[in-house]
């Protein structure tokens, strides 16, 4: 089979281009925030991937990162909610531990946000929702597009920027529950050849629990686009800055020393544990339009982290739900220092009486991280004695290609992307070990895309992606751990097949699907090593009906969108040590429901619903990480009183359901009760 990709994959560069190909697209209907991607995208080929993008200038004003709004769209995904926002944790289908993402790539722009998007996948910095157009979600095939991680990625995308654009911007200020206080800001406009965005957001509050879940935020966005003939350059500075308490988790039962979950929610059990994350990218570019055929894109980028936290000892404390109250701390200093570049090529071209699109394109990525951890002689220090240092390196080359063939309404898209990765870790104090592990991994895929109609087509996709070795895999940090000498990195599969359309009544995508999870990497006695397999297959459903459009008697009153989504899911370990259990974080069911009314962009109202099935925190399925169903309502609004000032509000957690959808070892994590927000925005 991968002899056979390879030829196909090559015909594009023997054939010569003679006319050029019109994109085929299912478009963005009128009245709709959610829509599917077109065939091809710039320099990226979607044909035969299943994916959703939701528009969010289409709900009402978004402000905090409030996941459960932003994928309303996108069934499937789980959101392990964090009461001060400070990290999105997000996974897919059951596919690993959502902590800080570690199974979904995000990307802002289409560039990698991760602190090692290979090594350690860690997404300590996630843009600012408020500050976002729309929100992309690609599953099949998402691996040989971008890169690893079995969960798929998810694409923020920035407010576009446009020639001759007018001036234009806001100021914006809201206040909510438990002292929240956000800030939303942006300038717009243009000057000769360049058009330039200037944003920044800020978000502060106390957080629900009295003492140390007090958390700010501030993010700063600055871009300019400079059109010059075919050529558009690109420039943009990202940065990022936060401090978060970390009040540590509940007990599921009442004990000594034990912070039971429901006796007082405003308890902490961690008085002093702190994170802060700072981050600076730099980023530039250039699109380039080749003739009326083909088109380069050129990306660099630059970035820094800063991740810097201090955690108690446990002391005597229970390990899980206990109130810690050991007399000392461990502080951890990781910096991250990246430079990247990456080149995609997209060729329309005419070969054997038939229109056919060729992608392809080389990333090469590097970083370098240094660690630090300390030991304070007291819970609340801020530096200590050092005890640990290392140096962690990731040096990628990735090579990928697509090639689209068109016969008449049927698509074919064969796919390879091959991974060179060479990753090192090096102690330097602590342990005087070091490990340095080279891979070369290629990855091979296909697409299938059928247009019944111009507005409806049949999709499928089998796809491979793999998960890398993380730093802490390659030299373990725990006492007396070990690594095995043949541990291999992840392999995935996945399975899928669909139909999805959209018209003027009605959207829908509805797939069935089957993964293949293999080498999962875990810990057997003291050694990290692979435990084993899993399979996840199921089905989801999503809609999207315009109830105006079908009752004609409600279109004098507004848009009426009433939106549903569901995710069916059957997991389980096939192999290993976890054989017959369920994944961690893989309900049975997750849906999504609500209803959408927009009159004439002057008001908004959203009333939505996400429904989450009990599911398991652990791989073990211990009752300690047991996750009750859930049902969470929030119910938001936007009302532009005139051209200048607009009002929004909201109540999150409408009906006040007390639940948790995130567990860790120090117990359960209480998600948010009921919470208000007012505020208003200033345009011009």
């Amino acid at each position: 089979m991968s002899k056979f990709l390879y030829i196909i994959l090559i015909l594009p560069v023997l054939a010569q281009a003679q006319e050029n190909l019109d994109t085929i697209e299912v478009s963005e209907k009128e009245d709709s925030f959610s829509e599917y991607w077109e065939e091809n995208k710039g320099t990226q080929i979607f044909s035969g991937k299943k994916n959703t993008v939701t528009d969010l200038k289409e709900i009402p004003q978004l402000q905090t990162n409030n996941y459960r709004q932003a994928t309303s769209q996108t069934p499937g995904l789980l959101i392990s909610e964090i009461p001060n926002e400070s990290l999105a944790a997000i996974t897919y289908r059951g596919l690993g531990n959502p902590h800080e993402s570690f199974n979904v790539l995000l990307l802002q722009d289409g560039i990698p946000v991760a602190a090692d998007m290979y090594g350690y996948p860690a997404h300590y910095f996630s843009p600012a929702l408020p500050m976002m157009d729309k929100f992309q979600f690609i599953t099949g095939g998402a691996g040989l597009l971008y890169g690893p991680q079995p969960g798929g990625v998810i694409n923020y995308m920035s407010h576009p920027l446009a020639k001759d654009q007018k001036t234009s911007g806001k100021v914006g200020l809201t206040y909510g529950s438990y002292n929240l206080l956000t800030s939303n800001n942006a300038v717009y406009g243009s000057n000769g050849d360049h058009s330039y965005a200037i944003e920044y957001y800020r978000r502060q509050g106390d957080g629900p629990q009295r003492i140390n879940s007090n958390f700010e935020a501030d993010y700063v966005q600055i871009r300019d686009h400079i059109f010059k003939g075919k050529n558009k350059y690109k420039v943009s500075f990202n940065g990022y800055n936060s401090d978060h308490g970390e009040t540590g988790g509940f007990s599921k039962v009442a004990g000594p020393d034990l912070n039971e979950f429901g006796d007082d929610l405003g308890k902490a059990s961690k008085e002093h544990d702190r994170l802060k994350v700072s981050r600076a990218q730099i980023a530039g570019g250039v699109e380039h339009r080749i003739d009326d055929s083909s088109e380069l894109h050129v990306n660099l980028w630059a970035n820094a982290y800063n991740r810097y936290s201090k955690r108690q000892k446990r002391g005597t404390a229970p390990a899980f739900g206990g109130i810690y109250n050991g007399t000392q701390n461990d502080i951890t200093t990781q910096k991250y220092y990246g430079y990247n570049g990456e080149v995609r090529y997209l060729k329309n071209y005419t070969a054997f009486d038939n229109e056919h699109t060729f992608s392809g394109g080389f990333l090469t990525y590097h970083l370098l991280s240094p660690l630090v951890q300390e030991t304070g002689d007291r819970a609340d220090s801020n530096h200590g004695t050092v005890n640990k240092k290392a140096e962690r390196e990731t040096h990628t080359n990735s090579f990928f290609a697509e090639n689209r063939f068109a016969f008449g309404k049927l698509m074919v898209t064969p796919g390879v992307r091959v991974e060179n990765i060479v990753q090192s870790v090096e102690e330097t104090k602590g342990g005087d070990r070091e490990r340095e592990k080279t891979e070369n991994v290629p990855l091979f895929g296909i697409g299938l895309s059928y247009h019944l109609t111009d507005d409806s087509q049949l999709y499928a996709n089998s796809s491979e992606a793999y998960k890398p070795l993380t730093w802490s895999d390659a030299i373990p940090s725990g006492a007396g751990e070990t690594v095995d000498g043949d541990i291999e990195s992840s392999k995935i599969l996945t399975n899928e097949l669909g139909y999805r359309g959209q018209t003027k009544l009605l959207n829908w995508d509805v797939s069935a699907f089957y993964i293949r999870y293999e080498n999962r990497i875990g810990k057997v006695n003291n050694v990290v090593t692979n435990v084993g397999a899993a399979t996840h297959k199921g089905f989801d459903a999503a809609t999207e009906l315009k109830l105006s459009q079908i009752v004609k008697e409600l279109k004098a009153a507004g848009d009426f969108n009433l939106y549903a989504n569901i995710e069916v899911l059957d997991a389980k370990f096939t192999q290993g040590s976890q054989k017959d259990k369920t994944p961690q974080y893989a309900p049975k069911t997750i849906s999504r429901a609500g209803l959408i009314y927009n009159k004439d962009q002057k008001l908004k109202v959203a009333f939505m619903g996400v429904f989450v099935g009990s599911h398991f925190g652990d791989d073990g399925n211990s009752d300690n990480f047991e996750v009750p169903a859930y049902t969470v309502f929030d119910l938001t609004a936007d009302w532009n009183v005139n051209e200048h000032w607009m009002a929004s509000a909201g109540i999150n957690n409408l009906f006040d359901r007390e639940y948790y959808s995130r567990v860790r070892s120090d117990g359960v994590i209480w998600a948010l009760d009921r919470n208000l927000y007012a505020g208003m925005t200033y345009k011009f």
